[in-house]
């Protein structure tokens, strides 16, 4: 019982640097966050807390394997990807070229890149990561 709850504390505890860290690398990128309304803001907020859920259940998945390699592996993918594509929106936010093309993305108050490009990004390397660990884990269990 006391090493579930020590277990949950520590995914508690990761998730929340991992998404400190990426506030961080957001704030320090200076990633146009413009004025949304409040619908937008609501959008935003239901889209990351199942990301987080997300993250957390693949921390859990690491940390129940009591390995260090799998909860090592957890934390580079978790934050590697993510913080280039942070890196890579951050390019995309800086070229506001306009061209004669057939489609102009328009990116002017991070609404795209915050609320769809990044979550939707995000959202497929911890599903990749959770079909990961349950292979790893599943055959261990026979």
């Amino acid at each position: 019982m006391k090493n579930k709850f020590i277990t949950r504390i520590r995914a508690i505890s990761q998730v929340v640097f991992i998404v400190i860290l990426h506030l961080f690398v957001i704030h320090i990128m200076d990633l146009k966050v413009g004025k949304w309304e409040e619908e937008g803001i609501r959008h935003i907020f239901i889209v990351y807390s199942v990301l987080i859920i997300l993250l957390y259940v693949t921390c859990m998945m690491s940390l129940v394997t009591k390995k260090l390699k799998y909860n090592l592996i957890w934390f580079c993918i978790s934050t590697i990807p993510s913080i280039s594509i942070l890196f890579f929106l951050n390019k995309i936010q800086g070229n506001n070229v306009t061209g004669s093309g057939f489609i102009d993305f328009k990116f002017d108050d991070g609404f795209v890149e915050l609320m769809i490009l990044f979550p939707f990004s995000y959202l497929l390397i911890q599903l990749a990561l959770v079909v990961a660990l349950w292979i790893f884990k599943f055959p261990k269990n026979n």
